[in-house]
């Protein structure tokens, strides 16, 4: 009877061994599985854009690439008097304006013509009214408008953004 009891024993502590390496097994599995989640969870995230879409996280190789091949060229500042009816006080515009190019070449094309784009920015900026200008859609229309103007003024290639990094209405 001894005996009995004894392996009685050893059987239990070795059930509740294995009970507690079970235990322990689930708590890992469900702790990795948890904390895969989270990480992932959060790299996703934080690759969403404002409109809920899943941004491409570019390689400093790739980066690298898309800079060489798409430059972006800052302008220099523009500031013109706004149209405006007669009698009215004077409105003006302060604006900076980056341009993005479809290939390197381009950039040297627009560096030669830059006296020319410059200007025809002037003219179809002063022509503007702050009214047409200070909507959402106005802005896009003008930064259209900007683009169209310079393309027509290049052979070796095109504008293919606009962007205001500034802009100014007072």
């Amino acid at each position: 009877m001894a005996e009995d009891e004894g392996e009685e024993k050893k059987e239990e502590k070795k059930g509740s061994k294995k009970l507690i390496i079970i235990a322990v097994a689930v708590l890992l599995l469900l702790g990795g599985g948890g904390g895969f989640f989270f990480l992932h969870h959060k790299k996703g995230a934080a690759k969403k854009g404002s409109g809920g879409e899943a941004h491409h996280q570019l390689t400093p190789k790739e980066m690298e690439k898309m800079i060489k091949e798409h430059p972006i060229i800052d302008l220099k500042p523009f500031v013109v008097n706004l149209s405006a009816p007669a009698g009215a006080a004077p409105q003006y515009l302060k604006v900076k304006i980056a341009l993005k190019l479809d290939r390197a070449v381009t950039a040297k094309e627009v560096d030669y013509r830059m006296p020319e784009i410059q200007s025809a920015i002037l003219i179809l900026l002063g022509a503007q009214t702050a009214d047409s200008i200070q909507t959402t859609g106005g802005k896009l229309s003008l930064k259209d408008a900007i683009r169209h103007r310079i393309n027509a003024r290049l052979d070796s290639g095109k504008v293919t953004d606009v962007y205001f990094t500034e802009f100014v209405v007072q």
